[in-house]
């Protein structure tokens, strides 16, 4: 067996190489926003995150996530839980999750449509406000026969439809589209819900870092420049958090994660890293519900 880890700017790369297999964990740094939630869900403490620095134009860059290969399980707890898909995993050269195929950790649900149907004509605010390019707008000529179909179901016919094509895997669950849109036509759920806050008295003079490396642009400075925080747009990905210089200025909690159903103690004690007890207690109670209302239901089907 031997292990081996390559990096650049754009990549990270650890692999495991058996006679007969070999996996291979990747980390798309131009995907990560060092927001260090796959430190945190690591059973193995496999992942360290480096101390941010000042680009050139003086701004504080996103941290960079590292991972010991000597460390790693390659069993991809981390990329299921990333909010940025910066994470693969390779088993032979196809891409997966062994802890998400046997059911030990879930998926976030990346829960985003975008009814075309409603958009007004010409209209690429999704697009244009999007952080993390996951929506893309273009413009089709109608042809007669769908535009009389149009007009029968009482919508403007216009000359052009709106095609959108969504990438997922790049949402964040940011909610920027649907704030911005201005018909409606956005559905998008978040995956991490929780709060966060500023003690504006406890922040360095002239300290912009949270604001510099926040990937979703939930923080701005307001006329008194102090940050401001949009929580309707927050992710509470705790990226902020890895450049504060003073711990007790910035406090963010999780308190639930949208994601596909799964049993397992493993996904528990994920669950209580990234939220807190209170939210581990909560997701047990559902889970205990859900089982006692299909046991409900069950009973009633055999009577």
């Amino acid at each position: 067996m031997k292990r081996y880890k390559a990096e650049s700017d754009e990549k990270l790369e650890i692999g495991e190489v058996f006679y007969t297999k070999r996996f291979v964990l990747t980390i798309d740094r131009t995907r990560c926003k060092g927001c260090a939630i796959c430190k945190l869900v690591c059973p193995r403490e496999a992942v360290s995150v480096k101390p941010a620095k000042k680009g050139p134009d003086g701004k504080t860059l996103a941290p960079v996530i590292d991972i010991d290969e000597n460390k790693c399980d390659f069993h991809g707890i981390c990329a299921a839980a990333c909010p940025f898909s910066a994470i693969t995993i390779t088993a032979d050269s196809q891409e997966g999750m062994p802890a998400v195929s046997k059911d030990v950790f879930p998926t976030l649900i990346r829960d985003l449509e975008i009814d075309s149907e409603k958009c007004e004509p010409g209209c690429k605010k999704c697009e244009e406000k999007c952080p993390l390019d996951a929506i893309s707008v273009r413009f089709e000529p109608l042809t007669p026969e769908e535009q009389n179909e149009r007009k029968s179901r009482g919508l403007s016919a216009g000359t052009e439809k709106t095609v959108i094509e969504l990438k997922r895997d790049r949402c964040a669950g940011c909610q920027v589209c649907w704030i911005e849109c201005p018909t409606d036509a956005v559905r998008v759920t978040k995956f991490y819900e929780g709060s966060i806050r500023i003690d504006r008295k406890l922040c360095p003079e002239g300290c912009h870092s949270c604001l510099d490396v926040c990937p979703v642009n939930a923080l701005s400075l307001g006329e008194d420049q102090k940050i401001q925080i949009n929580d309707m747009q927050c992710i509470y990905c705790g990226a902020c958090l890895n450049v504060c210089p003073n711990p007790e200025a910035l406090k963010l909690e999780r308190t639930s994660v949208h994601h596909t159903p799964v049993e397992s103690g493993a996904w528990n004690k994920g669950l209580e890293k990234l939220t807190s007890t209170q939210g581990l207690d909560r997701e047990l109670a559902a889970v205990r519900t859900g089982k006692a209302r299909e046991a409900i239901k069950s009973l009633k089907s055999t009577r």
